[in-house]
């Protein structure tokens, strides 16, 4: 159950009123599976009535679609492309401070693991969607300068963030790995899929394919030792 107190004054500037509600939802979402989260315990949470979180967000799945949307900015923020340090440190202190930020939001975690019983939603899959793309687009621009790249690059990462999902779940959620395993698995992971298998993946793609994002060629580095 939330420790957190709620509001002391019944009337509040609308956007402090709807960040303690959004706050409420983050608690309740990180701490709950998704079917089992009602309104009126958003609510309850955030000290005001049900139809103030309905006015401000219409329902529960809105309430959770804004929800990752914010944590998706906060996220965006944790991987440095301005380091200047090999690839393989660089890398690796990437991992370590997108493993701090999930070790201290462990119910974005819980929240992301539990949201598949939306995941026949579009809207949902969308912002989903959104956030990985984010998340390959700040890899891009760590191992090529720009986000601006062949769509078999992007294939290669957007499969990489599906790995580092699970990874991160059996880490928090479920404990079936240790925090070391997943690192492991991220930064080493990373690195051969740049190295090994994104040059692969290009081989097998038609030019059209290739080139669908950015030019007939892949950016200078594919296949290099490097990585984002």
């Amino acid at each position: 159950m939330s420790t957190r107190q709620p509001p002391r004054w019944s009337r509040l500037d609308p956007d402090v009123r709807r960040s303690e509600i959004l706050l409420a939802a983050k608690e309740i979402f990180g701490t709950r599976p998704y079917g089992s989260v009602s309104i009126t315990a958003i609510a309850e949470a955030a000290g005001v009535s049900r139809a103030l979180v309905t006015h401000y967000f219409g329902g529960k799945r809105e309430l959770m679609l804004a929800t990752l949307r914010e944590y998706g900015a906060m996220e965006g923020l944790v991987p440095r492309t301005d380091l200047g340090l090999p690839v393989e440190e660089t890398v690796a202190r990437n991992v370590d401070a997108w493993l701090d930020f999930m070790a201290a939001h462990r119910e974005l975690v819980f929240a992301m693991t539990s949201v598949s019983a939306l995941d026949r939603d579009p809207e949902v899959a969308q912002v989903i969607d959104d956030l990985r793309d984010a998340t390959v687009d700040r890899m891009l621009v760590n191992h090529f300068g720009t986000s601006d790249v062949p769509a078999p690059i992007r294939v290669v990462l957007r499969g990489y963030t599906g790995l580092a999902q699970v990874g991160v779940a059996d880490w928090l959620v479920t404990e079936r790995a240790t925090r070391e395993q997943i690192r492991v698995l991220l930064t080493k992971g990373l690195l051969t899929l740049l190295r090994e298998v994104l040059p692969k993946v290009v081989e097998v793609s038609g030019p059209l394919e290739a080139g669908a994002s950015g030019g007939e060629h892949a950016p200078d580095g594919v296949g290099a030792p490097a990585a984002g």
